[in-house]
């Protein structure tokens, strides 16, 4: 039975694909409304079936040039939003994982002379006195949201002109201290950012001498939350506290705080229950993950985890850089299905094109 579901499904998707394609051969008419994205806007019946396809099947049915026409048609579509879908998806999240209370360590859910467990090694930390005054007394997400940005680094953001449309957003996620150079394309608002401790020890020399290029990036994020993962790895922990430390020291308006490991090991359990296969989540999963339980809107930019855009033409891996992310580690392809799938279903939007 099982096998006999899983051929119907691929033959009703392939059936679905094609029947696609061939509607789409027709140029529009006169008169007919044109994508902000350079394409025909697609029907209802077309978004429709672009909808089914994403929704009912996964990346290892499509081939890749299959895949990116879908994706190109769906930004063809007007995104559609469905309050009730993002609801339920912001009760899964809070059942499994609780963002609001516990995704930062806080002296409201870590107690003094609490052990902490570490996310990924079998080691604790003893929550001392000097360490309990360094948590934030409660959590800064404990009222719901309005609109939030959750801005990626992919290459796919340059030339979007985004940058406005994401400084709108009441809330803006971005990731591992991106630089803010290309204003016009990732706007300059920041309310929280991740700092992966590695950028701290390869880029920062880990804090230990000249932190003027530091302290200079920082500013740039104004008066944000910078998130570290602190007790993911014993190898986190100095280079964390010297990063909190050196803000205090310099008066710098940006906070630290710190992922609670109990969080992140909920929020990997939950992603696994869903059939996702990762060494570790990546930092947009999980931001994407606190976003969607604490805003009642949230659009994705930035989202692209591909070497060529939508036309097939050469993509930096980042905006500002093309450094490749060490192999096997994250499930880019995977996650970015499931923000597809997440936007066709209007829990989230997911925006590809230009703004």
């Amino acid at each position: 039975m099982v096998r006999c579901w899983k051929v119907l499904l691929i033959l009703s998707t392939g059936l679905a694909c094609y029947l696609f394609y061939q509607s789409l051969q027709s140029q529009p008419g006169p008169g007919h409304h044109r994508s902000r994205n350079g394409g025909a806007a697609l029907s209802a019946d077309g978004c429709s079936l672009v909808n089914i396809i994403l929704l009912h099947s996964t990346m290892k049915i499509l081939k890749k040039e299959e895949f990116f026409k879908v994706v190109k048609m769906l930004q063809r579509c007007p995104w559609i939003e469905n309050p009730e879908e993002h609801k339920l998806l912001q009760r899964n999240f809070q059942t499994c994982c609780n963002t609001s209370y516990s995704m930062i360590v806080t002296q409201e859910n870590t107690e003094m002379g609490q052990t902490i467990q570490y996310e990924v090694e079998k080691r604790t930390k003893n929550v001392t006195e000097e360490l309990y005054n360094l948590f934030p007394k409660k959590s800064p997400f404990q009222k719901e949201i309005r609109s939030c940005a959750v801005v990626g680094n992919g290459g796919i953001l340059n030339n979007s002109f985004c940058g406005n449309e994401i400084d709108r957003a009441d809330f803006v996620f971005r990731l591992n201290l991106p630089p803010l150079n290309w204003t016009n394309d990732v706007g300059t608002k920041t309310d929280l950012v991740t700092a992966n401790p590695s950028i701290l020890l390869n880029k920062f020399r880990g804090l230990r001498k000249e932190k003027e290029p530091f302290i200079t990036m920082v500013k740039e994020y104004g008066s944000s939350m910078i998130l570290l993962p602190a007790f993911s790895y014993s190898m986190n922990t100095e280079v964390s506290f010297r990063a909190l430390y050196t803000i205090k020291d310099f008066d710098l308006k940006s906070r630290v705080v710190f992922f609670n490991p109990d969080y992140l090991r909920n929020l990997g359990a939950y992603f696994k229950s869903l059939g996702l296969k990762f060494q570790r989540l990546s930092s947009g999963l999980m931001m994407v993950s606190v976003a969607a339980e604490v805003c009642e809107t949230v659009t994705l930019y930035g989202f692209w985890p591909f070497s060529e855009d939508l036309d097939g033409v050469w993509i930096s891996h980042h905006y500002y850089d093309n450094v490749i992310p060490k192999p096997g580690f994250h499930s880019m392809s995977d996650e970015f299905y499931w923000y597809l799938q997440m936007h066709a279903q209007g829990s989230l939007r997911l925006k590809l094109g230009q703004c």
